[in-house]
């Protein structure tokens, strides 16, 4: 990927994907809010879709949260009974996190409201396929 137009341009790479990794969450925000969830919320649930379970650290791996963030999260989770929690059956000391039904069941309905957005933006597939290659 070729630098000397952003250069030119004034911003650097960094500063452009900051503002548009912030541009594109406030979208996906006002989608969240009014399905009462935080961005943070809605990754981990999305991270929990389609899987039996994750452990904390596969989940902080998977959202980027921090430790204490992710904690309060997975917690409001399992207040509003969207997960739950369940000790690994093949490692006793592991803690997994699921999706219940209901969290299963607000995964799809607002999955669908998400990919409206990102439909909306209409980025080539070949930055997408660059920017994925970005997150590791």
């Amino acid at each position: 990927m070729g630098t000397s137009g952003v250069a030119t341009a004034g911003m650097s790479i960094t500063g452009s994907l900051t503002r548009a990794a912030r541009a594109v969450a406030a979208m996906v925000e006002q989608v969240l809010a009014k399905e009462g969830l935080t961005l943070d919320q809605w990754l981990v649930l999305d991270a929990l879709s389609g899987k039996g379970g994750l452990a904390m650290a596969d989940l902080a791996d998977r959202t980027l949260a921090t430790a204490p963030t992710l904690t309060r999260v997975v917690d409001k989770l399992v207040t509003t009974a969207q997960a739950y929690r369940e000790v690994d059956a093949a490692d006793r000391r592991r803690v997994l996190v699921h999706l219940s039904a209901r969290g299963r069941a607000t995964h799809r309905r607002v999955a669908a409201k998400v990919s409206e957005v990102e439909a909306g933006l209409d980025v080539p597939d070949e930055l997408l396929v660059a920017l994925r290659g970005l997150g590791g």
